[in-house]
């Protein structure tokens, strides 16, 4: 199977952990967008009362679409079940997340649910934070080059802006993302430290100590890891 046949093995379980009246987190990525229209059918066909909150302005424009009622973060008290994708996923759970550049606005909402379920395939289990994908930084763009500068002086591996179509990213904020290279010895903890003290730089990718499951697909069914 590949890896979107993978995706589609871990939406039934997600859909079976919402229920009726939830205030329902709304993640961003591509098993997400997968996700999306299984909760249009609970609004639509089963009669489901439920508000999402989205971490993205394309979910949000998604969900709408399908006649899910949409609210702003700002307007809930709570939030009782976030779903989201990620990057990695490492034994304890822990996580990178911010491949599709909405970390920040994904932390704010998955910080506030009750629970929060993690959607992804097998080839997102990893042994250490960074061994497959780079570790994302949100950064103001009137400085960006200067956190650049302070995080390559400080970590043994590359910093890079993350451009798109020969231009830098913008994220839904209005910020830049730079994309940081780990090495198997970094200390997540450490380093998340580090950076969210720096002058200019907004949230980092690090997702620790947050998900309460993660439902994966893989080639022999689907695994459901609790932390």
């Amino acid at each position: 199977m590949d890896t979107k046949q993978l995706k589609k093995m871990t939406l039934e379980q997600a859909v079976a952990r919402i229920e009726d009246g939830m205030v329902l987190g709304i993640g961003t990525g591509s098993t997400i967008e997968l996700l999306v229209p299984e909760i249009g059918k609970l609004v639509n066909d089963k009669g489901y009362k439920l508000t999402g909150v989205c971490t993205s302005k394309r979910t949000e424009t998604q969900a709408k679409s399908l006649n899910i009622p949409v609210m702003h973060v700002n307007d809930v008290t709570h939030i009782d079940l976030a779903i989201d994708g990620a990057d990695e996923i490492d034994p304890q759970l822990n996580l990178i997340k911010g491949g599709g550049a909405a970390l920040f606005r994904e932390k704010v909402i998955d910080e506030m649910a009750e629970q929060f379920v993690v959607l992804a395939d097998e080839t997102k289990l990893v042994d250490y934070l960074g061994q497959t994908f780079k570790l994302p930084v949100e950064v103001d763009c009137f400085n960006w080059r200067l956190v650049l500068q302070h995080i390559d002086a400080h970590v043994e591996g590359t910093v890079e802006l993350r451009m798109t179509d020969g231009e830098p990213l913008v994220t839904d904020n209005g910020n830049y993302i730079l994309d940081v290279h780990l090495t198997e010895k970094t200390d997540p903890y450490a380093l998340h430290e580090f950076l969210i003290h720096l002058t200019g730089v907004l949230e980092t990718g690090y997702f620790l100590d947050m998900a309460t499951e993660a439902i994966v697909g893989t080639q022999q069914g689907v695994k459901v890891l609790k932390h």
